[in-house]
């Protein structure tokens, strides 16, 4: 007797659910190829050996196509035949196969089978630590899932111990760096909170919900916060927009309940139609799910260094119909209660970024006081950690501005206004920016969003190391440290301390208009120049109304209809364009500039 594929009916209450999974399942079997496995067709090669393409591939057609199909037997064999020191990623391979064997023995496949699986896994050496704080959780995740008798409470209290250190006051997860301080600050990319999230859901699956339940509130309640109401939920920090993210965002969801009847209409199970549908429009010609929402329109942009479409895909396909596999089960509990988070908000606001409109009309996210860029680099400017710049912001669901990116340095120096909302400056021959505010103050009503942020400029690059103990230094770390000390420099920017800078943005919530103020105190004695004064990101550029004036030392010029410098912005939101005026040197004393946009909305508009 063969096993019994567990395959879970169609669910009518989130319709778009069944189309992903079935999109992601049409094209894994398509790019399955005999003898290598999962085929990745922007590489134009197998999925990457040291990535996890393989085993995701065969979880997922595990659970859709049934344990005694064929078609996930091939990329599991792939990734078997692979040598070991070709292998990586060791956490999430080990994670993915741990839930293959609890999925085959679950169905009834052969013990063998199961024991196979489970010793795969087992191959996947764990460390105790890693360079993000998002591979960790995983790790533990994976001894969690190992654990028996005694050892399962203390595997829980060490995975809830670092999700405790590693969150912020707001409930943000800090990816790096592993001791953020108390209270926690660091890099929170948005795209690794989704996967916090998971974990800890995962985690309340396998024991202990009651114990769990103030870490998933803690967690979902940030996700919302960044959630717009509609499509989106990111837009800060690296893999923005990413389809990793979002699909441990959908996984969390359904575990959470979100899709049933019960919950549908609450602020998740909003969430989750709102993110399924936005995939629905994501599907590429090749079959499989863009990465992002640029990735439709022009295939690659917006991505990270480390993202392959066949990984992504195969993530998403593995936990997603895991996540509806377990849902199936009859007399579930969910570990949250979703009715409660409906109108919840953070405990404490501010830290990462504001929130403020609604999805009907205005929504904005924005950065506040910047936070230290991970991948820190010399030779690309990372500006989706920066302060002070619009994340996220929609008019009716239509996005206005496009989340940052990160740019290779010599494009950024031939084109400036690639760096966005940022002010960018060259000092003694070095990039900085208005990056970090050690002060911020914000004031919101019914009619508008204001926040005002003070700091000193940053520099967007690291310095080369150049002398010989420099060198030797750079390469001891590389080799033995595993780059953690160059992953420090990111938290020991200097700031240069002549110009004092202040960004005040003003946001209206009834109609689309932005405001940008920038007003620099210079105290240096030769010109400092500001590469891209008026630099702003903007999708809708053809209805877009722009007015810019600046002042040196009082003396104004109006430059509303003077020529703008503007080129295609590599964000992972499709349409972005970068605009800025000509660099302008600034002499010592203090520079203004006012920028404003509106956009035409329904109704005759007020001015700003």
């Amino acid at each position: 007797m063969g096993a019994i594929p567990i395959i879970p009916p169609s669910n009518p209450v989130v319709p778009g659910l069944d189309l992903c999974l079935d999109t992601l399942a049409a094209a894994l079997r398509t790019h399955i190829r005999p003898g290598c496995g999962l085929h990745d067709p922007v590489d134009e090669a197998p999925t990457p050996a040291d990535h996890y393409g393989q085993t995701g591939a065969a979880l997922a057609l595990a659970i859709l196509d049934g344990p005694d199909s064929q078609t996930w037997r091939r990329p599991l064999e792939a990734w078997e035949t692979l040598p070991a020191q070709q292998t990586g990623h060791a956490p999430f391979n080990r994670f993915l196969l741990n839930l293959l064997a609890e999925h085959l023995e679950r169905s009834g496949a052969r013990a063998s089978e199961v024991a196979h699986s489970r010793t795969l896994a087992q191959g996947c050496k764990l460390a105790r630590r890693y360079p993000s704080n998002n591979w960790t959780l995983l790790a533990r995740l994976c001894e969690l899932q190992e654990a028996n008798g005694k050892a399962e409470p203390r595997a829980h209290a060490r995975l809830r111990g670092l999700l405790d250190r590693w969150t912020t006051p707001s409930g943000a997860f800090v990816d790096y760096p592993a001791r953020p301080g108390t209270p926690a600050r660091g890099a929170t990319p948005a795209a690794y909170h989704h996967k916090a999230l998971f974990v800890a859901v995962m985690a309340a699956e396998l024991g202990e919900p009651e114990a769990w339940r103030p870490t998933i509130e803690r967690l979902l309640r940030w996700s919302l916060y960044v959630w717009d109401g509609h499509g989106h939920a990111g837009g800060l920090g690296r893999s923005s927009h990413a389809l990793f993210g979002d699909a441990c965002m959908v996984a969390s969801l359904l575990l959470l309940g979100a899709a049933t009847d019960a919950h549908q209409d609450t602020a998740s199970g909003r969430m989750l139609s709102g993110l399924l549908g936005r995939w629905s429009d994501q599907i590429r010609p090749d079959g499989f799910l863009a990465l992002n929402p640029a990735d439709t329109a022009i295939s690659g942009t917006g991505w990270d260094p480390y993202m392959h479409l066949s990984v992504y895909n195969a993530w998403a396909a593995a936990i997603v119909a895991w996540a509806r596999c377990r849902t199936n089960r009859p007399g579930r509990e969910h570990a949250v209660h979703l009715d409660a988070l409906e109108a919840a908000q953070p405990a404490h606001m501010g830290t990462e970024f504001l929130r403020a409109g609604t999805p009907s009309a205005t929504l904005a996210l924005v950065a506040t006081h910047g936070q230290p860029p991970q991948a820190f680099s010399r030779d690309a400017v990372e500006l989706r950690y920066a302060g002070g710049v619009p994340l996220h912001v929609t008019w009716q669901g239509n996005v206005l501005c496009p989340a940052p990116a990160r740019i290779p340095v010599k494009a950024l120096l031939d084109a400036p206004a690639l760096a966005g909302w940022t002010p960018m400056f060259l000092i003694d021959g070095r990039l900085f920016g208005l990056t970090d505010f050690e002060q911020c103050e914000s004031e919101a009503s019914e009619e508008r969003l204001r926040v005002t942020l003070s700091g000193h400029p940053r520099p967007l690059l690291r310095l080369a190391d150049t002398s010989l103990p420099a060198r030797t230094l750079a390469a001891l770390d590389w080799r033995l440290l595993d780059g953690a000390l160059g992953r420090r420099a990111a938290l020991r920017r200097a700031p240069y301390r002549d110009v004092v800078g202040t960004v005040t943005l003003i946001i209206s919530l009834k109609k689309p208009c932005i405001v940008q103020r920038l007003n620099l105190e210079y105290r240096g004695r030769q010109g400092l120049p500001l590469l891209n004064p008026g630099g702003h990101a903007v999708t809708d550029t053809r209805r877009v109304n722009r007015g810019f004036r600046q002042a040196v030392n009082g003396a104004q010029h109006d430059y509303s209809s003077g020529d703008w410098h503007e080129t295609p912005l590599p964000s992972a939101i499709a349409g972005g364009m970068a605009f800025c005026q000509s660099p302008e040197s600034i002499l010592k004393g203090t520079y203004m500039s006012e920028l404003t946009l509106e956009w035409p909305s329904r109704h005759r508009d007020a001015p700003c």
